[in-house]
């Protein structure tokens, strides 16, 4: 019988080749970097094709790599940023002694990988230039390391001036970040309007966040929004947590409840198409809310529910965010240059200094990808024929931090080189050997790997080896040999990476109970601060939950991301498997939807309510409750059972009479509370044996948590 793992990484496989993202095209940016490979081939060739021409052309067509690269901003400062980073490349990579290019390849490895983990955005930077260090020798061939540095700095500036030609929208990338932030929250409502309790899939509000914070300026509209961000995610939990109530009592209530979370998610998704397209269709908001009222259950009662009132309330100023967003002129609103690059600059660092320790998976992949890209420029070195850099160079873009990321690139990089290989071979060999000619065929090579670049891994492999191969003709070589010889190195440095990953992994599967562990501590901090806030509400403090929130979604977002990859891994424990942790995830997941609706019942202007009698004593019993939860999961020795079943009736009991100011209040507390120690036992019986406990996987619903 075949390891699931190894069945996943082959349906990973399959899946990677087939892929097809129509949608991500960008014609324009393609034309737009395809140009600036031309004016690099025009302004070459008309002075004679100096030593440094390839020089040149290599650092405009990486320039435009980087602005086609998904996820990654369309302004001048990424092709200028590559440019730069690649001419360093071409310096250090010209070293003349074999064996100290060698320790340099490494030392320049572990580097870029390390450093380029602060961000995605750096992360694709740093991996795009790098290729220049490979690139070095050949680029250098015919001209001094300094001149080939300099051009291709030049020629990532060609490209940071295309980047800037109309049309150009300079929001349009944080538009882009706000309205995926909108659409997280618009499927997130749809999930609630079928189950109340679906777990949370919200990990974009934490990237769309993180992205917008990082922005030195931005309008205040579009600050405003990612603000309330917050906002529309607990209006809508608060929803939600209604229609749960509702659930055993009357169908109409549920029915008008699930309209409201439908129509919300059909506003966020209006609202992000309203930010991002040229003509966004026109909103009714007058027939939208006399469809609401029109229902049933709002015709019997006279009025809408205060939960849907307070939803339709805020989506109502997330319009007028949008609406200002879209007709511009807002107030840009900046941080001093020098203060937020130091600060940024600070906070980098200190994400590295701690990173910067032997067990951290960061340091174990950067010194892996060292390793093996040294061993491949050794390779390389030693290789009979002039194409022995790509060797390093494919070992360099094939290899990631996990097990499936590296075998779909390596698989997919080897079949679709020598796809291309094959094909450009064939077609050079009946096309005319003339400079114009070849660079008409170079430059329509270039446009289809940009086209293809964010649609088809594979198809922007071939058409790279395209590039390459005519490139190849216009520098004099045998077209057909030098192909060749590219396609095998191909092969060896993708071989090199998957079979170096198997032998020095960092499998995911092992983290699993730590990163599980994590998220634990991080719910029982906003367990901690919800319940606070129901006991003591004029200790609230906005911010800290906030940024409790975002650490349970940075945390959560971290566990996904590896069950997923442990998923594709010929491994298993010891501790939970993939599935294991999802499941508790899950279950944990629920537990949270109930101190949302809790957290939910009090709003911003309520800071001077009363505190609700007993949430102190049951805050301590969910405390240690989480307490023994993250130790399971990691685990290690749990500390005493707490009986929450018990705290909960207690604080049942001392709910059931109060002020008529806090009727809602303590109703939505009555009922969340069985939620949530419901939640926490489920994710105990699921943890149960991850630490050696005898308890069988089976065994009938535990009181004790």
């Amino acid at each position: 019988m075949l390891n699931p793992g190894v069945r996943e990484s082959f349906e990973r496989v399959g899946r990677d080749l087939r892929s097809w993202n129509g949608g991500e095209v960008a014609p324009v940016l393609a034309v737009r970097a395809a140009c600036g490979i031309a004016i690099a081939l025009i302004a070459t060739q008309s002075i004679g094709n100096p030593g440094w021409a390839q020089a040149a052309i290599m650092g405009a067509w990486l320039g435009g790599v980087g602005l086609l690269t998904p996820d990654s901003r369309t302004g001048p400062v990424t092709p200028l940023l590559i440019g730069v980073a690649g001419a360093g490349g071409v310096l250090l990579g010209a070293i003349d002694s074999p064996p100290v290019l060698v320790a340099a390849s490494a030392a320049y490895a572990f580097a870029l990988t390390f450093i380029g983990s602060i961000t995605q955005a750096i992360g694709i930077t740093l991996t795009v230039s790098g290729i220049m260090f490979f690139l070095a020798e050949h680029l250098t061939a015919h001209t001094s390391p300094w001149l080939a540095a300099g051009a291709v700095v030049a020629g990532g500036a060609v490209q940071a001036i295309m980047a800037l030609l109309p049309p150009y929208y300079r929001w349009a990338a944080d538009r882009e970040t706000l309205a995926g932030a909108w659409t997280a929250l618009a499927v997130e409502a749809e999930e609630l309007a079928a189950d109340p309790l679906a777990p949370y899939r919200t990990e974009t509000l934490v990237e769309a966040a993180r992205e917008l914070d990082r922005r030195r300026a931005l309008p205040a509209a579009i600050l405003e929004a990612r603000g309330q961000i917050y906002a529309v995610s607990a209006a809508i939990g608060r929803v939600a947590s209604a229609r749960a109530r509702a659930d055993a009592q009357d169908r109409d209530t549920v029915a008008f409840y699930s309209e409201a979370l439908l129509l919300t998610a059909r506003l966020l998704r209006h609202f992000a198409a309203e930010i991002t397209t040229r003509r966004p269709a026109a909103l009714d908001w007058d027939v939208l809310l006399d469809d609401l009222a029109n229902n049933p259950v709002a015709t019997s009662t006279g009025t809408i529910p205060s939960e849907i009132a307070g939803l339709l309330r805020t989506l109502h100023d997330t319009g007028s965010f949008a609406s200002r967003i879209t007709g511009g002129g807002d107030e840009i609103v900046s941080d001093p240059a020098l203060a937020h690059a130091t600060g940024k600059t600070r906070e980098a660092l200190g994400r590295l200094r701690g990173r910067l320790r032997p067990g951290d998976p960061i340091v174990h992949h950067s010194a892996r990808r060292a390793a093996v890209v040294a061993a491949a420029m050794a390779i390389g070195l030693a290789w009979p024929t002039d194409h022995g850099y790509w060797i390093p160079l494919t070992a360099w873009l094939v290899l990631q931090a996990d097990f499936a990321g590296t075998l779909t690139r390596g698989v997919t990089r080897g079949i679709g080189t020598f796809g291309g290989v094959v094909i450009a071979s064939l077609l050079a060999l009946l096309i005319p050997q003339t400079a114009l000619l070849l660079s008409l065929v170079v430059l329509g090579c270039a446009l289809v790997a940009y086209l293809m670049r964010p649609v088809s891994m594979l198809l922007f492999a071939a058409a790279v080896a395209g590039f390459t191969v005519f490139q190849i003709d216009l520098s004099g070589e045998n077209p057909v040999v030098a192909a060749v010889d590219r396609g095998v190195c191909t092969a060896v440095g993708a071989s090199l990476s998957i079979g170096f990953y198997v032998l020095v992994p960092t499998w995911q599967t092992r983290r699993l109970g730590d990163l599980l562990g994590d998220l634990v501590d991080s719910y029982r901090d906003y367990a901690r601060l919800a319940l606070d806030r129901q006991a003591h509400p004029v200790d609230y403090d906005r911010k800290t939950i906030h940024a409790s929130i975002d650490e349970v979604r940075a945390k959560r977002a971290a566990l996904n991301t590896a069950a997923d990859q442990a998923k594709a891994e010929p491994v298993a424990g010891p501790g939970p498997l993939s599935d294991d942790a999802l499941g508790a995830e899950a279950a944990l997941s629920r537990a949270a939807r109930a101190l949302v609706a809790v957290n939910a019942t009090i709003g911003r202007e309520q800071s001077d309510t009363a505190g609700l009698p007993g949430v102190d004593a049951f805050a301590d019993a969910v405390d240690g409750s989480y307490l023994r939860l993250a130790a399971l999961a990691r685990g290690q020795k749990p500390p005493r059972k707490v009986d929450l079943e018990a705290a909960a009736r207690k604080l049942d009991r001392q709910l059931a009479e109060g002020d008529s100011s806090t009727r809602t209040r303590r109703s939505v507390l009555r009922w969340e509370s069985d939620n949530l120690v419901e939640a926490l036992n489920d994710a105990s019986l699921l943890m149960a044996g991850w630490d050696g406990d005898d308890t069988p996987s089976d065994a009938p619903p535990r009181i004790q948590v």
